[in-house]
């Protein structure tokens, strides 16, 4: 969601290594990103922060500039997928895929995921790389350092020996998670994760019918949010909702549709979604009877798109969304919970995350900004390596595990509690845990 690693031998670009000056260096000195978000955090930027409050119609913008135009001409104008390119349950990410900001085949370097969410969405580094890491060792190929957004990627010298992984499509539980913003749960839609439920869309469209000027902001996400979390929990038995990929990533896929799809101006210099733009993000189009339709991978940014601005404050980073959470569970409380249902529906249950994390967070620290931040990093750092040994990966395993520990261990505050002993046995209760599981 998860978004720049010391990768040896990747090509890349003039063009994409310049896209991310911050990310460019980073990739290649772990100090040097330490030190960047050191002087980042400095008590001055500590304070101005505390002074705003994350997404769009929140965050206080106090400039708009023309550089916030994002390209979709000439190399970054939108080319339809073809026939052998991969596209998933991502927006955000097919178009990127679209306009050349990833690969066209949607198969991404790891070094590219983070650089060009930046540069295109604001996403902030320390968002975007442990999500592009976890991406890369979950459900990627952790030799060739490459991931995909969709489904399985082309085989490669090495994905004989360690696998390439399953892509973000192929990942339930692990990435991808029930309860999405307009997407299918997998075993209601027999693991079919990517394509748009339109019901699940209209839901959300319908809400800013009757606005003046429409717009898909945080609150309004947060409604949405409602919605989608009693979808899943009335209507799938195997409903399943973990801590990384529900709590963490399923509750960011709504906030990331304000957060960095809104577009901003002079006017509006926090950001307005508009129906026009979320359509066109979502690849939606609508007749003149109202009637929605979705066309698979068409996903677009739209001509005169402005991103919000860059910036260590004005970034989405992960302090950001954790503000973002604190508002999503004073209307959806349970959409901030770890549970599941046991085999029928509304059969919600809910589990302590102190008996998951050895006592070191609490449910409670969910909605504690700062100690989800830390949550945040240390649950990476946890689950990322029992991941990785449940692979064969042989000697790829002392490397992967290497990558893990240099590229997130930068961002990890030093008195953030470790999670020395994570508990998965909680998971044995929900039948919905199993599901999409080799």
């Amino acid at each position: 969601m998860r978004f720049a690693s010391v990768i040896l031998g990747l090509a890349l670009s003039t063009t994409t290594l310049s896209l991310c000056p911050y990310g460019k260096r980073a990739l290649a000195d772990p100090e040097f990103l330490k030190q960047h978000l050191e002087e980042r955090d400095a008590p001055k930027a500590e304070k101005q922060h505390e002074k705003r409050q994350s997404g769009p119609g929140n965050i206080p913008f106090t400039t708009f500039n023309e550089n916030q135009l994002i390209d979709v001409t000439g190399e970054y104008a939108w080319v339809a997928p073809g026939p052998n390119d991969i596209r998933g349950p991502c927006p955000g990410l097919n178009a990127l895929a679209n306009h050349g900001y990833f690969p066209h085949s949607g198969v991404v370097p790891l070094s590219v995921g983070a650089s060009a969410t930046e540069t295109v969405y604001g996403l902030a580094a320390d968002f975007g790389i442990p999500l592009t890491v976890y991406a890369t060792l979950v459900d990627g190929d952790v030799v060739g350092d490459t991931w995909s957004i969709g489904g399985k990627q082309p085989q490669t010298l090495t994905s004989p020996i360690v696998g390439a992984g399953d892509g973000l499509s192929g990942s339930h539980n692990k990435y991808e998670s029930d309860a999405s913003p307009t997407r299918g749960d997998y075993y209601l839609y027999n693991g079919d994760v990517s394509s748009v439920k339109i019901p699940k869309f209209q839901a959300l469209y319908a809400l800013q019918n009757n606005s003046a000027v429409p717009n898909y902001d945080l609150p309004t996400l947060i409604t949405h949010r409602k919605y989608t979390f009693d979808n899943s929990l009335t209507t799938n038995p195997y409903f399943f909702y973990e801590p990384f990929a529900g709590v963490a990533v399923a509750n960011a896929a709504h906030t990331f549709i304000p957060a960095l799809m809104s577009n901003h101006s002079a006017e509006y210099p926090n950001g307005i979604l508009d129906k026009e733009t979320l359509k066109s993000f979502f690849a939606i189009t609508e007749a003149a009877d109202g009637t929605l339709s979705w066309t698979p991978g068409y996903e677009r940014i739209p001509d005169n798109w402005y991103r919000r601005p860059l910036g260590a404050v004005n970034e989405y980073s992960p302090a950001s969304f954790a503000q973002d959470l604190v508002q999503i569970a004073a209307v959806v409380p349970e959409a901030v919970s770890v549970g599941g249902n046991t085999g029928e529906v509304n059969t919600f249950t809910g589990v302590d995350l102190g008996n998951i994390t050895g006592g070191v967070y609490q449910t409670s620290d969910l909605t504690n900004p700062t100690k989800f931040v830390c949550f945040f990093y240390q649950l990476t750092l946890a689950i990322v390596p029992d991941f990785l040994r449940s692979e064969a990966l042989g000697s790829a395993l002392a490397g992967a595990l290497n990558l893990l520990q240099t590229q997130i261990s930068p961002f990890v505050d030093p008195s953030c509690a470790t999670i020395a002993n994570y508990n998965d046995a909680f998971a044995a209760q929900f039948p919905g845990a199993a599901v999409g599981q080799p």
